[in-house]
């Protein structure tokens, strides 16, 4: 047996081409201390009624979801119409830069795949390894990176209350259909405020909650090429009347803009030719001053509600 794989986690302030460095190498890493405090409170704080409202288990009718769901495992998206931490979140440039690294170089402009939050239960059994690309199984192995991930730690993440299951290398692996070792697998073990980072190709997947009392609390981000279907029907989940109260580059990654290809191409998600945000019922709701307020999309709910 060989030694039990690791997980490197360095300060989120760390040099960016080290970052990168240590994602190319391993498939991911963890980043602590990402999120600054004000941020921190302020998702749990904004999160916690819909945490509490949010019935556990899967959505879909089908055995294997329910399965990979969990019984256990709290989940709900659409998180930039539910929290303004989210949106400081959702905006942040070290996430638009982390998208441009791997994305880039086969889109234009990468979008939003999924806002999820995933809060595992006490009980919980692990969840079945997989890769984020798997979305899209159509890519021969190899494929080009489609989609890089996120997940949050917004409380403690141990071994105990479900920290993710990592393998790191596994993104480099020359088959797909290869089954980690045991040996392989290691967690993502981080306190609240710190994320892992980790590419399409890298297997992970949610650890057991092996407590009697502890839910895990982890935000799931992911970013897919802008030409791709993404997994989260984002118009549903944010409505225009929200979406265009938003800052712009929410508007962009939430699919509210049209999408321009990289170099010869034609343009994507058109409104009758045109950008979606240039269109008069966008530019009514879009904001008019220079600093973007959380008033708006209160209103904007205020309204949908009546």
């Amino acid at each position: 047996m060989g030694m039990k794989a690791k997980l490197s986690t360095i300060s989120a302030n760390s040099n960016p081409d080290g970052i990168l460095a240590v994602i190319d190498r391993d498939g991911g890493v963890i980043l602590e201390d990402f999120l600054a405090p004000s941020i921190l409170k302020g998702l749990n704080e904004e999160l916690a009624n819909f945490i509490a409202n949010c019935v556990p288990g899967s959505k879909a009718k089908e055995r294997h979801w329910i399965e990979f769901h969990g019984s256990r495992t709290r989940r709900f998206c659409g998180l930039a119409a539910k929290s303004k931490a989210f949106i400081d979140v959702l905006c942040d440039p070290r996430l638009k830069a982390y998208g441009d690294r791997y994305l880039s170089p086969n889109c234009g402009s990468h979008i939003l795949n999924t806002s999820q939050m995933m809060v595992i239960g006490p009980g919980e059994p692990a969840q079945m390894l997989h890769r984020d690309k798997d979305n899209w199984p159509h890519f021969p192995w190899p494929p080009p990176e489609v989609t890089v991930s996120t997940m949050f730690a917004l409380n403690d993440f141990t071994e105990e209350n479900g920290a993710t299951q990592v393998v790191p290398g596994s993104h480099l692996w020359e088959s797909e259909e290869r089954i980690a070792k045991p040996e392989e697998i290691t967690q993502a073990v981080m306190r609240a405020g710190s994320v892992l980072f980790y590419t399409g190709k890298m297997l992970h997947g949610a650890g057991a909650n092996r407590t009697k009392d502890q839910e895990r609390i982890g935000m799931h981000i992911s970013w897919c090429l802008g030409w791709l279907q993404p997994e989260e029907n984002s118009f549903l989940a944010v409505p225009p009347e929200i979406a265009y109260t938003l800052p712009a580059r929410a508007q962009q990654v939430l699919g509210y803009t049209a999408y321009y290809a990289r170099g010869f191409g034609g343009r994507l998600r058109l409104v009758d030719f045109e950008d979606p945000a240039r269109t008069p019922e966008a530019m009514k709701l879009a904001k008019t001053d220079s600093k973007w307020s959380w008033d708006r999309v209160e209103e904007a709910r205020q309204l949908l509600r009546n």
